[in-house]
């Protein structure tokens, strides 16, 4: 307590009792590709293209820039910048075979590099089905996999997806089907090609869309929240490698694939929000997003909770810390529902939290989220586990 040697009135700052929980970023993007030059295996943060160009340009080479002849890491990253991204990760690879992409997680490689980066939201790998690999198309579907299988495993990113180029709306309906059989709520495929203007022959030039709709996703959440779906944004783009026509849209959207449209005197527009999950709860890419970025909110927001006397003290801040963050989240659009009780629900008691759990040093709080119909919640169960003083953890873990 400081000591006061004069009569009058003082004012204090005292901390709440439990800091407020702020939302994460959702609009961090990663690439991983083939590049000109620059690091190899190596995560490099980029917020703007002109820093893309310098890092990844070969002064010995003055002319093309960071662009390679049969890679579209470059283009990616160039259109993710044009249509609304402000931030990124970019990992370049030196070799040109599928392993080179896949990379090593345990080496820090590749798609690999990526895994110890929290703040991504959104993967692309646009070179997986844009150059020949080893072997035939399997190796490519075999990276697709992979791609989806990190996005997965970190919980807390969306893979979007190319499919091959040159492929009519049947086609790429067979491949979906038949070749990329995954279902992901973690997963986003878009189609067809985009064409722009190649930097190096001045010629046009199809390259896979993920780094534009990567664009859009942020462009979106910057003007809406990330609860708005990321569709009829216009992509920069000259022209497209098929036109994809009203009748093909219901057969694609059933099977998970995102069309990109041209529209007459209303530009080329992205047509499709949804994800590659079977499941009608996470069929929609903003309500996954919208799950994600919540449970990764709460997680970081309520770290604080970890050395904390597991009590029903505890047990009430806690809880009242989640209610207040998502109060603010329904209250700005991000949770459907007429009133907050239809939105969301948080339970932390002595029922959640029986005397066997906290004996054991663990900690459960039950959030209820409805993203995207009224009373069709999801459950999130925070648990707090007890940790060694210098390894404090805990997890958020959705259900299902």
């Amino acid at each position: 307590m400081p000591i006061y040697l004069s009569p009058g009135v003082y004012i204090e700052e005292v901390e709440f009792r439990a800091k407020p929980i702020e939302g994460v970023a959702t609009s961090v993007a990663a690439f991983v590709g083939r590049t000109r030059s620059g690091p190899v295996d190596t995560p490099v943060r980029v917020s703007r293209w002109g820093q893309f160009e310098r890092i990844y340009s070969d002064p010995s080479q003055p002319g093309y820039g960071p662009f390679l002849e049969g890679a579209f890491l470059a283009h990616a990253v160039r259109g993710f910048f044009e249509n609304g991204g402000t931030r990124c990760w970019v990992v370049g690879v030196g070799g040109s075979s599928s392993r080179d992409l896949s990379g090593d997680v345990a080496e820090r490689r590749g798609l690999g590099a990526l895994a110890a980066i929290d703040e991504i939201t959104m993967v692309c790998m646009p070179d997986a089905v844009g150059f020949p690999h080893d072997g035939d198309g399997a190796a490519r579907m075999a990276l697709q996999a992979e791609l989806i299988a990190h996005c997965e495993n970190a919980g807390n990113r969306i893979a979007i997806l190319d499919c091959p180029t040159a492929l009519s709306p049947r086609e790429v309906l067979d491949w979906r089907t038949s070749g990329l059989g995954h279902e992901s709520k973690d997963a986003a495929l878009y189609y067809p090609w985009l064409e722009v203007e190649d930097p190096l022959t001045d010629r046009p030039l199809l390259v896979p869309p993920s780094g534009h709709v990567a664009g859009v996703w942020c462009r979106t959440d910057a003007a809406y929240g990330v609860h708005r779906a990321p569709t009829g944004g216009v992509l920069g783009a000259t022209g497209l490698g098929c036109d994809v026509a009203e009748t093909d849209q219901p057969d694609l959207e059933e099977a998970g694939v995102n069309s990109i449209r041209a529209f007459p005197r209303r530009g080329i527009r992205v047509w499709g929000a949804r994800t590659l999950s079977g499941d009608p709860e996470w069929r929609y890419v903003n309500t996954r997003r919208v799950f994600v970025h919540l449970a990764r909110s709460i997680e970081q927001g309520t770290r604080w909770t970890v050395f904390k006397p597991n009590d029903e003290r505890l047990w009430e801040e806690l809880r009242e810390a989640v209610e207040h963050f998502l109060d603010r989240s329904w209250r700005e659009g991000g949770l459907p529902g007429e009133t907050a009780n239809d939105a969301y629900y948080v339970k932390c008691d002595r029922e959640t939290n029986p005397s066997e759990l906290v004996d054991g040093g663990q900690l459960i709080c039950e959030i209820g989220l409805a993203p995207t119909k009224p009373r069709e919640f999801a459950i999130v169960r925070l648990s707090r586990t007890a940790a060694a003083p210098r390894t404090p953890r805990d997890h958020t873990a959705p259900s299902g």
